[in-house]
């Protein structure tokens, strides 16, 4: 009898635990990581394809069965190209040799597998870098813009070039060409392929700018200096340069919006605003602050990489800032996770776990970890406690997306005891995700990440879940690409 009981104990112990291992998230939440093309590439020192191909599948399988909803993959680094691309060459760290054609898309490839496990995938540029390195491209075709277009050079004060080194070397913000070159690239991917959204890195100045005089390339000079054409309100050098990016962030929002409405433009800034040496509006004349308040950019992702009990940059400070200089847009704090991998404090895994759990308190919409590689070892606790539930990313009203239409002829069919088969008919054509929702009566709320279960895969009419015994009641709700939600279906009971 003394041992039924420890064992009852040990099963209700169990049970207790690992309910109370599972964190209630909110439904409506950003989960999004950066996922480097180092990363990928860097998976094989042969430059084998196939294991390349193999490390992208696995990394957004892990996202996918962790409730990520957002891939940030990179496919630009410095004037180079991880697609197909007739503007810039295909980059070195795909096969060992800088413009050589791998046999396949890279991009394509992770489009595809991501939109096969339900995840978005925005395609991460770095913007005005052209190359990184001690020493020049080699000439390919399509020719590097390095080696193209000298004269778009970022300068320093005496008008000369920024050297060589293993750092990026940049084009000019301040020259209206690189603006047109840049939005052609943009255009250009987001015409070709299945993307959810452009992600832009380094829409800055490069560092050093203040103790270097970046940029004062000849074009910018002149243009700083005509009053009538370039610089008609007569800013000072650093507001005309901080112009001169707002500009490029414009132009180049329109130009996305024009060919997709529904495309999600996103950047990551400098993770802190105007505090200390480094940071975004002083140092390299960033001033994500005014992309928001203009609804040129549809989130931002700082790059706090900071611990909270810095004494300086505390990461919830500089978060908190940051969301209030987004206005009506998004603020996704992004995680520097890849510093929290040691043993020693502050610098543990708990420390990235704290800030996701802070950042809730304070309803932050999102957040987005660098860099996926961070994340090995941690996916499967992360799906199982912060991420136990799936989310929507948070609706984004302003993009100009049709309103989603709700399913007709919704039903329920019981396969057994745990296993239900949902099925509807789309009223509509348009593009499409669902929500099913599923509760132990007929109160469902669609705010409970208790009661959501699942979101489907665009264009889904049919599901089969999984349900606990207590279980009694469904209903659907439609999203569409901005992720606006319509109202709740009616309530369908399927329990006697």
């Amino acid at each position: 009898m003394k041992v039924k009981q420890f064992i009852v104990l040990v099963v209700l112990f169990t049970l207790l635990t690992s309910c109370a291992g599972r964190i209630e998230a909110p439904v409506k939440e950003a989960r999004a990581v950066w996922y480097s093309r180092f990363e990928y590439c860097n998976s094989t020192k042969t430059h084998d394809q196939d294991s390349i191909k193999l490390h992208i599948s696995s990394v957004i399988d892990k996202a996918a069965d962790a409730n990520f909803n957002i891939i940030l993959f990179q496919v630009r680094g410095n004037g180079d190209a991880y697609y197909k691309s007739d503007i810039e060459p295909w980059g070195e760290l795909l096969t060992g040799e800088f413009g050589k054609d791998p046999g396949w898309d890279p991009l394509e490839y992770a489009v595809k597998k991501a939109h096969s496990r339900g995840l978005e995938l925005h395609a991460w540029i770095n913007t005005f870098p052209v190359w990184r390195g001690t020493k020049p491209p080699k000439e390919t075709s399509p020719l590097s813009p390095y080696l193209a277009h000298p004269e778009w050079l970022v300068c320093d004060t005496y008008g000369t070039p920024q050297p060589l080194t293993n750092h990026y070397v940049s084009f000019s913000p301040g020259i209206p060409q690189v603006h047109d070159y840049l939005i052609t690239l943009v255009k250009d991917i987001v015409s070709r392929y299945d993307i959810d959204g452009i992600h832009f890195d380094y829409i800055r100045y490069p560092e050093g700018s203040i103790d270097n005089g970046y940029s004062h390339d000849s074009i910018s000079v002149r243009l700083f200096q005509d009053s009538e054409n370039g610089n008609p309100y007569n800013l000072e050098w650093e507001d005309w340069q901080r112009e001169q990016l707002n500009q490029f962030v414009y132009k180049m929002y329109n130009a996305i919006h024009a060919l997709e409405p529904a495309i999600k433009m996103s950047a990551a800034t400098i993770g802190s605003y105007d505090v200390g040496s480094w940071n975004s509006y002083h140092a390299v004349f960033q001033d994500g602050r005014r992309w928001a308040e203009m609804g040129k950019v549809d989130f931002l992702a700082p790059m706090i990489y900071w611990e909270r009990t810095h004494p300086i940059q505390p990461f919830m400070k500089r978060s908190e800032e940051w969301r209030k200089n987004t206005f009506e847009r998004y603020c996704f704090p992004g995680i520097g996770s890849y510093r929290y991998n040691t043993d020693k404090k502050p610098y543990t895994w708990d420390e990235t776990l704290g800030q996701i759990r802070d950042m809730r308190k304070k309803e932050f919409p999102g957040f987005v970890f660098f860099d996926a590689g961070s994340i090995e070892g941690h996916w499967s606790d992360l799906g199982f406690r912060e991420f136990a539930t799936p989310a929507n990313i948070p609706p984004m009203s302003w993009l100009n997306v049709q309103n989603p239409v709700l399913p007709e002829n919704i039903t329920v069919d019981m396969l057994d005891h745990n296993h239900i088969r949902i099925q509807w008919e789309n009223t509509t054509d348009q593009w499409q995700r669902y929500n099913i929702f599923v509760a132990e009566g007929a109160q469902i709320d669609s705010l409970s990440s208790h009661h959501l279960r699942m979101v489907t895969l665009p264009g889904t009419n049919t599901v089969e879940l999984k349900i606990r015994n207590q279980d009694t009641h469904i209903a659907v709700s439609a999203l569409n690409k901005a992720w606006i939600e319509s109202p709740l279906s009616r309530v369908i009971s399927f329990r006697e």
